[in-house]
């Protein structure tokens, strides 16, 4: 698969909230609906955005978006999403979708990246070895600490900024993430919001 093929597909959601800690939840309800997305190894599903979380729950806002970065070739099959209802301790949505192409920036972001390491010191340097294993040449600022449950396991990480990106490696990276567990919201990278898309090198 092309850099140039991957795509967001981003779903409007309507219900009132979801668990705090909603990542496993989310996949298991998604790849029930789609039983196609678990075969495939590309897909990614980002965090959900424009929630809310207090008191152990996401609330939704009337802008809630569920998104799916996934083949260019796929999004019809997973407009399929459209209409129907998700399963996470209580009912929602799933509304319209809308195409979002992947654009580059010098500085990228995950709220959530997870290579097996609790350490930051130790999860830096995977971060670091995992890159040049893409051949992507960045600067990496390690964040804010995460855990998450997966069944009865915890999967830790932390938030991971990377800046000095150039264009064709601002791609590289949102095609193909870094660490694990990237169909429960973890090491999607998105376009910092304070920072312009790039047109070139």
């Amino acid at each position: 698969m092309s850099e140039g093929e991957v795509v967001d597909l981003a779903f409007s959601l309507a219900g009132s909230g979801v668990p705090e800690d909603y990542a496993d939840a989310l996949w298991r309800a998604l790849s029930g609906a789609l039983p196609w997305l678990a075969d495939d190894e590309a897909i990614g599903v980002h965090p959900l955005a424009r929630v809310s979380p207090a008191n152990g729950r996401c609330y939704l806002s009337k802008h809630a978006r569920l998104t799916l970065r996934l083949a260019s070739a796929q999004v019809e099959r997973a407009r399929a999403l459209c209409g129907t209802r998700l399963e996470l301790d209580e009912a929602v949505a799933v509304g319209e979708a809308k195409l979002r192409p992947l654009s580059a920036a010098k500085v990228m972001y995950s709220p959530f990246v997870a290579v097996g390491l609790a350490d930051e010191a130790a999860f830096l340097a995977e971060c670091r070895r995992q890159l040049a294993q893409l051949e992507i040449e960045a600067q990496p600022v390690v964040g804010k600490a995460h855990a998450m449950r997966v069944g009865d396991a915890a999967v830790h990480g932390f938030s991971l900024m990377l800046h000095g990106l150039r264009a064709e490696h601002s791609l590289r990276l949102q095609h193909a993430g870094l660490g694990a567990q990237r169909k429960r919201g973890c090491g999607i990278f998105v376009q910092h919001r304070s920072i312009a898309p790039l047109s070139g090198d």
